[in-house]
C-alpha cells in the first residue's frame, strides 16, 4: 500500500471480486487528511492484469506510477513497472505500463520507493530483492536516475541489510528516513518495522532499530507507508487483533516535538546568573497550539513537569523575558515543545550570564545512535575557561564510552557510562571523561546502545561570556 504525502490518495493491491486477476492495484481518495476515504477505484485493465499486480508507488509530482507485476515478459517472478500520466487528477489517463529492464532481474524486486533528490532534480529508488550477492533472504538496493532516463546499475545498502529477510523499504521525500521491514533479531515477532535515517544525502543510513509496539506486534506487519511529514504511517498487517479480515490496512499518528537542548535558571560557579530568554513564532498562514514544556535535569520527564499552553495566529510571535519565571520554577533542564494544532512555532532562546549565547534547538544530525560518534574538544586554557557537557537520551537510553585524547592525539583514557531513557543531566567534563582534563584535548563520544544529544558549554571562570556547541554525529 502507499499514501501520498499529502495524504489524499491511497493505492493498494486487493484481490477482491470485480478484479482483472489475481492482485490488482486500487485507488482512494479524500478531500482532507482528516476525513474518510472515498470508495476503492480499480485502476483499470491499462494497469491491472490478469497476473498480480501490486507494490505500487506515485513520484511526488504524481506524473509516475511504479509497480510490481508477475504478467508474462518479465525477467523474475516479480519484475518494476513503470507508468506515466499527464494530467495527476484523472486515474484513467496512465499510460501503458513499461518495464524497468535496468532494475529487474531473474530474482525478485519488490517495493520500489523512489524520491527526487534535490541536489541532481533526479530519482534515487530503494528497493528489496532477492537476487544473489546479498547478505541474506531479502537485501535493500538502490539506485539512481542517469541523464538518459535509465537508472544505474542497482547496489546493495549494506547498513540497511541484514542476513534475515529486509523488505518493503518505504522513504520519505526528503530522502533522510526510510523504514522497513525485517525478521532480523530483536523484534517482537515474525516480521516488525525497523526505522533508519541520515543527517545528509551523502551519509550512511544509521544501523536500523526496530520502532517498538505499539506499532510492531507478534504477528507480520507489511508495506508500510509514511507521510504528512513523516507524522502518520499506514500499513497493512495479517491477523493482526481488532481487524476486519485476513489481510487488513491500519494507520498510526505521531506527533513530531521538537526541543531545546538546555534552559534553565541558575547561579553559575562564579555567582553568575544564567537567565533564558527567547522567542516563538509561527511562519505559517494557519493558526497553532501546543504545549512548552520545562523538563528538569537529573529526572525522566513526568506528566507533573512545568508546562506553558501557547496559541499562536498566524505569523504572531511570543517572547519570553524570562523564560523559567513564566514557567514559574528555576533549575536547569531542557525545553520540549509539543504541538496540538498544526506544526511546532519556530524557537530562538538565549541564555544570558553577561553576554548572550543562542541555544540552537535538536537537529537530527545532532542524534548520536549505536554504531555513531560524535567529538568536542575542551577550552584552549582550562585556568580560566571550563567546560559542562550536557546529555540527553530518548526513549531507549544511551550507554557511551567516552575516550580522551591529548592535543597530540595520543590516548589519554577512557570512560564508559550509562543514562536512563529520555534523561537529561549538564555534567563538568572532567567528571563525565572520568578523570581531570587539560587543554585542546579531543572527546569522542561513541554510542555502544541507545541514543543521546549531547552539548558542551564554555564558561569563563571570571563569570560571563560562555558558548555553546552541538556535538555533530560522525558516521564510522
Amino acid at each position: 500500500m502507499f499514501v501520498t504525502e499529502t495524504g489524499l490518495s491511497l493505492y493498494f493491491a486487493s484481490d477482491r471480486s470485480g478484479g482483472q486477476g489475481g492482485l490488482d492495484i486500487y485507488v482512494s481518495h479524500r478531500n482532507s487528511i482528516n476525513d474518510p476515504w472515498g470508495a476503492p477505484q480499480n485502476l483499470g485493465t491499462t494497469i491491472n492484469s490478469t497476473a498480480d499486480d501490486h507494490c505500487s508507488f506515485v513520484t511526488p509530482d504524481g506524473h509516475q506510477l511504479f509497480f510490481v507485476s508477475s504478467r508474462d515478459g518479465g525477467q523474475g517472478m516479480g519484475d518494476f513497472y513503470v507508468s506515466f500520466r499527464a494530467n495527476t487528477q484523472d486515474d484513467s489517463a496512465w499510460s501503458t505500463p513499461q518495464n524497468v529492464t535496468e532494475l529487474n532481474s531473474s530474482s525478485d524486486e519488490f517495493s520500489p520507493t523512489p524520491f527526487r533528490d534535490p541536489r541532481t532534480g533526479r530519482l534515487t529508488i530503494f528497493f528489496n530483492s532477492n537476487r544473489p550477492g546479498g547478505l541474506g533472504g531479502y537485501d535493500i538496493y538502490t539506485a539512481t536516475e542517469q541523464s538518459n532516463g535509465k537508472f544505474s546499475t542497482p547496489t546493495m545498502v549494506a547498513e540497511l541489510s541484514s542476513p534475515q529477510n529486509d523488505q518493503f523499504p518505504m522513504i520519505n521525500p526528503g530522502g533522510l528516513e526510510i523504514i522497513l521491514r525485517s525478521d532480523r533479531p530483536g523484534g517482537l515477532g515474525g516480521f516488525d518495522f525497523w526505522m533508519s535515517d541520515r543527517a545528509t544525502l551523502s551519509d550512511t543510513w544509521s544501523p536500523p532499530r526496530n520502532i517498538g509496539a505499539p506499532i510492531n506486534t507478534s504477528v507480520a506487519e507489511q508495506r508500510p507507508s509514511i507521510y504528512a511529514g513523516g507524522t502518520r504511517l499506514a500499513f497493512a498487517a495479517n491477523n493482526r487483533p481488532g481487524g476486519v479480515g485476513g489481510l487488513d490496512l491500519w494507520e498510526s499518528t505521531r506527533t513530531r516535538t521538537s526541543a531545546i537542548p538546555v534552559v534553565g535558571s541558575v547561579t553559575g560557579f562564579s555567582g553568575t546568573v544564567f537567565k533564558t530568554s527567547g522567542q516563538i513564532s509561527n511562519a505559517t498562514g494557519s493558526t497553532i497550539s501546543g504545549n512548552l514544556v520545562f523538563h528538569p535535569a537529573g529526572a525522566s520527564p513526568s506528566s507533573s513537569d512545568p508546562t506553558i499552553a501557547y496559541t499562536l495566529n498566524p505569523f504572531e510571535t511570543r517572547t519570553f523575558a524570562d523564560l523559567m519565571s513564566a514557567f514559574g520554577t528555576s533549575g536547569l533542564g531542557w525545553l520540549e515543545i509539543v504541538p496540538a494544532t498544526g506544526l511546532a512555532p519556530a524557537a530562538l532562546m538565549t541564555i544570558q550570564d553577561g553576554g548572550v549565547v543562542t541555544v540552537p534547538g535538536v537537529a537530527d544530525s545532532n542524534i548520536i545512535r549505536q554504531g555513531t560518534h560524535a567529538v568536542l574538544v575542551t577550552p584552549s586554557d582550562v585556568n580560566q575557561f571550563r567546560m559542562n557537557i550536557g546529555v540527553r537520551t530518548f526513549d531507549n537510553g544511551a550507554a557511551m564510552t567516552i575516550t580522551v585524547y591529548d592535543a597530540a592525539g595520543n590516548l589519554v583514557r577512557s570512560n564508559t557510562r550509562s543514562f536512563p531513557a529520555n534523561y537529561f543531566a549538564q555534567f563538568g567534563a572532567a567528571d563525565l571523561a572520568g578523570g581531570p582534563i587539560a587543554a585542546r584535548q579531543t572527546l569522542v563520544f561513541s554510542v555502544d546502545s541507545g541514543s543521546a544529544v549531547i552539548y558542551g558549554s564554555t564558561v569563563a571562570n571570571g563569570g560571563g561570556g560562555s558558548t555553546l556547541q552541538m556535538a555533530q554525529r560522525i558516521e564510522p
